[in-house]
């Protein structure tokens, strides 16, 4: 009996961490917000900044990024407009 009760509760967690890395990503535009070296920060509307390594961007240019909820990486990026010219 405590054992399927384990089982279940262990599946019950696992079942929502599953479901965030199995659902689509989230699109949006944010703006580079920090630039250091070759990699740059952005900030999407989840509050987690992310880096993007070897960043070709400047400070200030919009880009369109993807990601997934509560994880850290982008899955995509690209820049929609510079503030450079």
């Amino acid at each position: 009996m405590f054992v399927v009760a384990g089982i279940v509760i262990i599946l019950a967690l696992l079942g929502s961490s599953a479901k965030t890395l199995f659902s689509g990503p989230i699109t949006e535009q944010v703006h580079v917000m920090l630039k250091k070296d070759n990699d740059c920060i952005v900030e999407p509307s989840d509050g987690i900044p992310r880096v993007i390594s070897n960043c070709e961007y400047a400070v200030g240019d919009n880009l369109s990024v993807a990601y997934k909820p509560k994880q850290p990486t982008l899955e995509k990026y690209e820049l929609i407009n510079s503030t450079s010219s």
